[in-house]
């Protein structure tokens, strides 16, 4: 069975094959219970005429439960019901004035004119029934031969049911109110995104419904065109879920959902890149999959560009005469070397495959010319006061290397939205002597 959970867009033609078999159910319940009311008919008049009226009733539930295949609205159909249930009330009140109200019929009577009062849906229905019933009902009792007492209990009993009757009605209106409401923010939510939302059976493995964005996604003129197929025939390789089990239950068990950018194919067969998520749960007794699934394809060619020209990049800085490197400065003073070129063995000694720690760059700081210490700590402290891009000159001996060289070195920061450094790209180069 499909759910209409997410669809904004869908006509009445659901609610109104509910609406009929509901009223199919109801015609069912009226026919053994007009039927039973008619056998006890029998037990207090033989009049023909009470009879024909007594049994006729559950005819006319089987007329109704026909006329509920037939193409007539729901709207008509219940509009039929609240007539048929009227004459009902009446039929049932006049053969108590034909019989004088008898008192085990009366007991009869009020339980059938009782339960109806809680059967009719809207308040407005059920106002229409309680003024046409009660001025029958008031009639005809007055009419009787029975005492003011006997008329006044029976219409203290009519007026408590139909005012709790009514009560209920609203309570029942307001409720229905609030889940439609809860339920039409619920498809507004899943319908305003930008990711498809399916509802898959957890047992089938079957669609049960879909919101209207995949249908973009998967190319599709309508999302119900899923409805009844197997979820996964949706990814590239229908065995992804069976061979990333494992590690879907572990997700699962360890956050409660399962991440992961998986490839899916739309119903032409194009492949595209979808950030999938699959989260298990229960509802109305029955168990099911959430898949929201986002198109990241062309994030994903944007990423792969992207690593495309970062290793272009990196080839060409590697392979320049020059020492670049790239400190991260956002934990502190303490600077993370993001990048390091290869040529930092010309410049220090020091082999590029080495992570520059913090022993590596107090070994680095010993490599300075004496001379050159007091001068190059000043110029670095004016650096970090003016966060400015600046430029020193100083020397060093390479590790290994008995000879001290002049290097050049260029700084540039990186400032926050505070103005504090977060980053500095620094170039050395050798200089003449």
């Amino acid at each position: 069975m499909a759910l209409n959970i997410f669809q904004t867009n869908n006509n009445s033609s659901g609610f109104a094959t509910k609406s009929k078999k509901m009223a199919r159910m109801g015609a069912i319940g009226a026919f053994f219970i007009t039927m039973a009311y008619a056998s006890f008919t029998c037990m207090f008049t033989t009049d023909t005429t009470n009879l024909i009226m007594a049994f006729s009733l559950p005819m006319a539930c089987i007329v109704f439960y026909g006329i509920t295949y037939t193409k007539i609205s729901s709207k008509t159909i219940y509009e039929i019901l609240l007539y048929f249930l009227m004459i009902s009330a009446c039929f049932t009140i006049f053969i108590g004035y034909k019989i004088n109200f008898e008192g085990n019929y009366s007991v009869l009577m009020m339980v059938i004119l009782n339960l109806t009062l809680f059967i009719i849906p809207t308040n407005k229905k059920l106002a229409i029934y309680f003024g046409v019933v009660f001025t029958f009902l008031l009639v005809t009792l007055l009419l009787s031969a029975k005492s003011y007492s006997f008329i006044w209990l029976i219409i203290c009993l009519f007026l408590f049911s139909f005012i709790l009757s009514f009560i209920i009605t609203m309570q029942r209106r307001n409720l229905i109110r609030t889940i439609d409401s809860n339920a039409s923010i619920l498809k507004s939510i899943a319908n305003t995104t930008n990711d498809a939302f399916l509802l898959v059976d957890y047992f089938s493995k079957e669609i049960k419904d879909a919101n209207e964005r995949t249908s973009k996604i998967f190319n599709l003129i309508n999302s119900k065109d899923l409805i009844k197929t197997d979820y996964q025939t949706l990814f590239a390789d229908k065995n992804y879920i069976q061979q990333n089990r494992t590690e879907i239950k572990q997700q699962i068990t360890d956050h409660g959902y399962f991440n992961d950018e998986v490839l899916f194919k739309t119903i032409d067969g194009e492949i595209f890149w979808g950030y999938l998520s699959l989260s298990p749960f229960n509802a109305a007794k029955n168990n099911y999959y959430l898949l929201q699934i986002r198109n990241i394809d062309a994030k994903k060619k944007y990423d792969e560009k992207i690593a495309y020209n970062s290793e272009k990049y990196r080839f060409i800085l590697d392979n320049l005469d020059e020492f670049i490197y790239l400190a991260n400065y956002s934990k502190g003073n303490i600077p993370d070397f993001e990048y390091v070129s290869p040529f930092i063995e010309e410049i220090f000694g020091i082999k590029p495959h080495q992570n520059v720690s913090q022993e590596i760059q107090e070994k680095v700081a010993q490599l300075y010319h004496p001379e050159d210490v007091p001068k190059i700590k000043k110029e670095k402290d004016q650096f970090f006061s003016d966060k400015k891009a600046a430029v020193f000159n100083y020397r060093v001996k390479p590790l290994g290397k008995d000879k001290y060289i002049w290097i050049q070195e260029k700084v540039f920061p990186r400032l926050d939205e505070n103005g504090n450094i977060i980053e500095i790209l620094g170039i050395l180069r050798k200089k003449e002597d």
